[in-house]
C-alpha cells in the first residue's frame, strides 16, 4: 500500500508533463515555403560558420518554393561596459550586428539590419570566459537566424 502511494505522484507528474504541448524548436519549419542560398558571407568567421550551418537546412531548392539569395555581413564587438577601481574590466557587452541583403526573383533587393546584444560579467578564469563567450555567440546566431527566418516568412 505504501508503494502505491509513492507511485501516484510520479504518475501524475508524467501525465501532466506529457500533455504540456512541447514541440521541438524547428518541428514547425518542415513546411517552409521558401529556400535560402547564401551568396556572400563576410565578417566574423566563427559566427559565420555557425550561421551558415544553420541556414543549410533551408537550402533545398524546389520549383514550387520561393527562393531567396542572401548576402550577409557580420560584425562582432566585445566592449567593456564597466571597470573596477583599478581599471580592470568587470563587465562586457557582446554586440553582434548582421547586415543582410535579400535578393529574389519576386522582389527587389532589400537590405535589413539585425543587432543583438548581451551583457557578460568577467570570469576569473580566462579559458572559461572564452568558452562562455563562444556559447553566447552560438546563442546570438540562433536569435538572429530566427529573426531572419521570420522576416522571410513575412515577404
Amino acid at each position: 500500500m505504501i508503494k502505491i502511494k509513492k507511485l501516484i505522484p510520479f504518475f501524475l507528474i508524467v501525465i501532466f508533463l506529457n500533455n504540456c504541448g512541447y514541440t521541438p524548436r524547428y518541428a514547425l519549419n518542415k513546411n517552409v515555403n521558401f529556400s535560402i542560398n547564401i551568396i556572400e558571407l563576410k565578417g566574423d568567421r566563427e559566427f559565420n560558420n555557425s550561421l551558415k550551418s544553420k541556414i543549410a537546412r533551408y537550402g533545398k531548392r524546389d520549383d514550387n518554393k520561393k527562393f531567396y539569395d542572401l548576402s550577409l555581413t557580420t560584425k562582432y564587438n566585445k566592449n567593456v561596459k564597466s571597470r573596477d577601481v583599478a581599471g580592470l574590466a568587470q563587465e562586457y557587452e557582446l554586440v553582434m550586428t548582421v547586415d543582410v541583403i535579400v535578393k529574389s526573383e519576386l522582389i527587389e533587393p532589400k537590405k535589413i539590419f539585425f543587432k543583438e546584444t548581451f551583457n557578460m560579467k568577467k570570469f576569473e578564469d580566462s579559458f572559461e570566459e572564452k568558452n562562455y563567450e563562444k556559447i553566447m555567440k552560438e546563442n546570438l546566431s540562433d536569435i538572429i537566424l530566427d529573426r531572419i527566418i521570420m522576416y522571410l516568412f513575412k515577404l
